[in-house]
């Protein structure tokens, strides 16, 4: 009765008879590995013990099995790292045996791929006698096989559901269990998809979760199927029964109630349901059981659920059956309205997670609900309501969790690759299949998509979307992530929605701030666009005719607080990133700076996000974002794009309930043209609110401009309006004319709601026209050092070195933003730093409004800005540790150069300042950059500048590229 996407919760599914017994398999085993496949030659399977022991539910690398990695290990794609160390010679130290690290991902104590083979010796009691038994196996990496007393018994291969056997009749007594599992590749899902790669979840072999046999039932419930009917107020049940004699008559009666937990008090009336069916190899029952209008609908802020039970008596000739059943479920309706989602008829929008199965200690996911609860709890802290699992699946704990928690949840087909084998797509068949049949019935349970990226053979996704929809109408579907839009055969053809940074329509309208890969500084709006707050993504939304949600939004990276996570590492998954840092930061002279480090680039951080996240809620139209992300990410040479750390522990620099102003199920927003005024009289903003709860608002909304020490400037009123759901919402519009601002300031906007219970905030700048001053004739400005500057300096002159981006050492970009994603190299990426940190009592900043790190008013100096590597990792006259610039980026936790965009020197008698930002060109349209000149040049021309550090030629020269000074 599949006949909508309504469905209902299944969080105690059983695959078989509930109330059976049960042995628990979990403890001791013994272990063979087989790393050459011969396992199955030698008949392994006849043997009965094993000369290692372990302890599952477990993996076997945790416990001390496999190789030791090296520079010879060769890992999941086939390589070893010889060619990622080669492109990275400042880490090339660590490329050798009994010292190998890597930044690539976590660095096991243990690697293994291939075959373990595990034996376990199990009695079966004197009642199980010659009854059918059933092996359960939560979860396995990835295919397993099964003997007992030498049968084999098949096999299995899933990466997210239960491996399970039937093991027909076994006398009572002992017999011996032989089970082979294989982490190796059986299927090409890609070299990082999470689900087996080294980036993240890991390259694990053995069985986590439950273990147990189970013993089967002659008559048993195989399956429950539940579709609700929102409107109506009832729901559809399948259920599946089993195990009858067929061909023969069965009068059956089956009784039905409901009991409400989880914050929901309605008790539905129980319902007796009879008749009478002629067996064929199944009973099929389809039941419509009514919950009454006091009915309670599931969703993010009510999860209510029921618990609803099965009384099931059957007769078939002279024999009665009797079978109790129990499930939970969730009444709701999750399906497409335009270009947006509705919950239960009502417009949400998707405040997702790319969930990359970050899990530092174990490598697998966790089995129990404890575990997922803090992750939900972490991402309702944070404003979430949604996770998008990329290339993997989560166990049923997750969906449990979610269920009772209130979050959504989207699982993938473990893919990231391209899609164009037979061999692909059966598994695919295969796996999509058992995720829908196992998890299906959850509530939170609303989307599946096959996985990330990258195209493949059309026919082959048409195929996958005809099976799902078949299969289960429940969910709503698409095939990839962030699709290549230029591959044959689009790989989202009749999808249900997308996930996407860019139209596909049209892909040079960008659906997110950086829209380019790999991304660069021009593809970049943080950059290519002054300070504002009105960009949206509605062109996007609009050449889209279904809904779209935002890929992998954000990927901003901060310092990571190395102290702090470093000791969290107690598994055997070790952070060499971490290690690597902290042995250069020392070696450098910048450790001491850590903690500086963390706040200047984690403040910034969060800035960064929180504009990428307000320009989705200005977006009419938009169904949501996937963020990537709320943890930080220990793959794919490593990204520390979190709000936590890779264990949900929030950073040191971040407050939820701030966060939560900004990122919630409605939020209060102002669409400013600018945050950097010249002119107080231009100042004017449109106030709006985008608003996701369930109950409409009348709202009346308060707006205060104020100085930065409270003093309020100007307040608005704004007119009450209702507003249902909708994003980007005008309330109204704020304006200046009567206000002069003559200094230079920084200015708060303050809004709130009439109740309170809404608040945001945004900083602007005040730089008003200033004059150009004029180099003072004791000043020298060049542009390169040479040995005419270095006379000046040796007679005791003053310099100023204003070099371009082509004279300086590694060529670095700009360093406006924090690196986007990971660091891509030395001079990769869209910017050069992540974040600058800033010596605000210097007396340079006289008069300057800033903090000690980047905040809105800098992009104009910084998209201006290259920095000067003074101590490269190939310097032979590195400058002295102890030195600090009072302009200094902070560069990637991968490589840790001291970097520098302002420095001073005495050069035998003379005074040198090296500054690497353009405070020359175009400064008539440049307030904030002349602003900082002028600075400059009085710092100079005044008694106080008196540089006390002496720096050798040589150190000076090492800043340069003297090849590129002609050019």
């Amino acid at each position: 009765m599949k006949k909508t996407i309504f469905y209902i919760l299944l969080l105690a599914q059983c695959y078989f008879a509930f109330g059976q017994d049960k042995l628990n398999l979990v403890g001791e085993w013994q272990i063979k590995l087989d790393p050459n496949n011969i396992g199955i030659q030698q008949q392994w399977f006849n043997e009965k013990s094993f000369p290692n022991t372990l302890t599952l539910p477990g993996c076997i690398q945790e416990q001390g099995y496999g190789e030791i990695p090296s520079p010879k290990t060769i890992w999941w794609d086939g390589k070893t790292l010889g060619g990622w160390f080669k492109s990275r010679p400042w880490v090339k130290e660590y490329n050798k045996a009994g010292n190998f690290k890597t930044q690539a991902f976590l660095v096991p104590d243990r690697y293994y791929i291939g075959a373990t083979w595990f034996i376990k010796e199990i009695e079966i009691p004197q009642d199980w006698d010659n009854e059918a038994v059933n092996l359960f196996l939560e979860r396995c990496h990835w295919e397993t096989k099964l003997w007992v007393d030498g049968n084999y018994f098949g096999s299995n291969r899933s990466l997210g559901t239960p491996h399970t056997y039937n093991l027909q009749q076994l006398n009572a007594g002992k017999h011996t269990l032989v089970l082979r599992v294989d982490n190796s590749s059986k299927v090409n899902l890609g070299s990082r998809a999470h689900a087996t790669s080294d980036q993240t979840a890991g390259t694990w072999n053995g069985v986590v979760g439950k273990l147990e046999l189970r013993k089967q039932n002659k008559v048993y419930i195989k399956q429950v199927l539940t579709f609700p009917n929102v409107e109506a107020k009832e729901v559809n049940v399948e259920i599946e029964i089993t195990g009858l004699q067929e061909n023969k008559k069965a009068l059956w009666t089956i009784e039905i109630d409901a009991k409400g937990y989880n914050g929901n008090n309605h008790q539905p009336k129980a319902q007796v349901f009879s008749g009478k069916e002629t067996v064929k190899d199944k009973v099929l029952l389809n039941l419509t059981y009514s919950l009454g209008k006091n009915m309670q609908v599931w969703d993010e802020f009510n999860p209510n659920l029921y618990k609803l039970t099965f009384e099931v008596n059957i007769k078939q000739k002279q024999n009665n059956f009797k079978i109790l059943h129990s499930i939970n479920l969730g009444m709701k309706e999750f399906k497409v309205n335009g270009s947006q989602f509705t919950m239960n008829g009502i417009k949400t929008f998707l405040r997702g997670n790319a969930d990359c199965a970050v899990m530092p200690k174990t490598g697998y996911a966790p089995m129990d609900v404890a575990s997922w609860k803090k992750v939900w709890q972490t991402y309702k802290d944070f404003g979430l309501n949604m996770a998008r699992f990329h290339s993997w699946c989560p166990p049923r704990a997750a969906f449990i969790a979610a269920d009772e928690m209130g979050i959504y949840l989207a699982p993938e087909v473990m893919e990231w690759t391209t899609v164009n084998k037979q061999s692909q797509l059966d598994f695919f068949l295969e796996e999509s299949k058992k995720i829908l049949d196992t998890y299906g019935n959850h509530a939170s349970f609303i989307q599946m998509g096959l996985g990330n990226e990258r195209g493949g053979d059309a026919a082959m996704f048409k195929q996958l979307l005809d099976n799902w929809r078949a299969w289960d109408s429940r969910h709503l579907y698409t095939i990839k992530a962030n699709a290549n839009y230029e591959a044959k055969g689009f790989a989202n053809v009749g999808a249900d929605f997308e996930v996407l940074r860019k139209s596909r329509k049209e892909p040079s309208v960008p659906a997110r701030y950086q829209a380019g890969w790999p991304p660069k500084p021009e593809n970049s709006a943080f950059i290519n666009r002054a300070p504002q707050t009105t960009i949206n993504w509605c062109e996007a939304v609009e050449r889209e005719r279904i809904p779209i949600i935002q890929h992998e939004t954000a990927q901003i990276c901060a310092f990571p607080n190395i102290d702090v996570e470093l000791p969290k590492y107690t598994g055997y998954l070790k952070p060499a990133y971490l290690e690597i840092a902290k042995a250069q930061m020392k070696e450098r002279g910048l450790y001491f700076q850590l903690q500086e480090f963390v706040e200047a680039s984690g403040k910034w951080q969060v800035a960064l996000t929180r504009e990428e996240m307000e320009a989705a809620y200005r977006t009419p139209g938009l169904a949501g974002f996937h963020w990537l992300g709320l943890a930080d990410f220990t793959g794919q040479h490593t990204a520390p794009v979190g709000f936590t750390d890779a264990f949900y522990d929030a950073k040191t620099y971040v407050n939820s309930e701030e966060v939560r102003q900004w990122n919630a199920p409605t939020v209060l927003l102002a669409a400013m043209p600018q945050r950097i005024l010249t002119n107080i009289n231009t100042f004017e903003a449109d106030i709006l609110v985008s608003h996701f709860g369930k109950e409409d608002l009348n709202l009346e909304v308060v707006a205060h401009l104020k100085s930065e020490n409270g003093d309020v400037l100007k307040s608005w009123n704004l007119q009450p309006k209702k507003i249902t759901q909708g994003s980007g919402q005008k309330l109204g519009d704020i304006k200046v004319s009567d206000l002069k601002i003559n200094n230079v300031c920084h200015l708060i906007l303050e809004l709130q709601s009439l109740d309170k219970q809404l608040i945001n905030s945004y900083d602007l700048w005040v730089f008003p026209e200033i004059e150009t001053k004029d180099v003072p004739n004791d000043i020298i400005v060049s542009e390169i050092w040479n040995a005419n500057i270095q006379k000046q300096l040796e007679q005791g002159k003053t310099v100023l070195l204003l070099p371009k981006q082509k004279h300086l050492k590694d060529n670095l970009p700009m360093c406006f933003t924090n690196h986007y994603w990971t660091s891509f190299g030395k001079n990769d990426g869209q910017s050069s730093a992540t974040g600058v940190l800033f010596d605000t009592i210097h007396p340079i900043f006289k008069d300057f409004p800033t903090e000690t790190h980047v905040n809105w008013q800098w992009w104009d100096v910084l998209t201006h800005a290259h920095p000067m590597v003074l101590d490269a990792y190939d310097s032979k006259s590195p400058w002295p540790k102890e030195y600090k610039s009072p302009l200094q980026p902070i560069d990637s936790w991968k490589i840790n150069r001291k970097l520098a965009l302002f420095v001073e020197a005495k050069i035998g008698k003379g005074k040198l300042v090296i500054c690497s930002i353009d405070i020359e060109t175009d400064l008539d349209n440049r307030p904030v950059t002349k602003l900082l000149r002028n600075n400059l040049l009085d710092y100079m021309s005044s008694k106080v500048f008196n540089p006390q550090k002496e720096i050798d030629i040589a150190s000076i020269k090492e800043i340069f590229n003297f090849q590129n000074q002609n050019k």
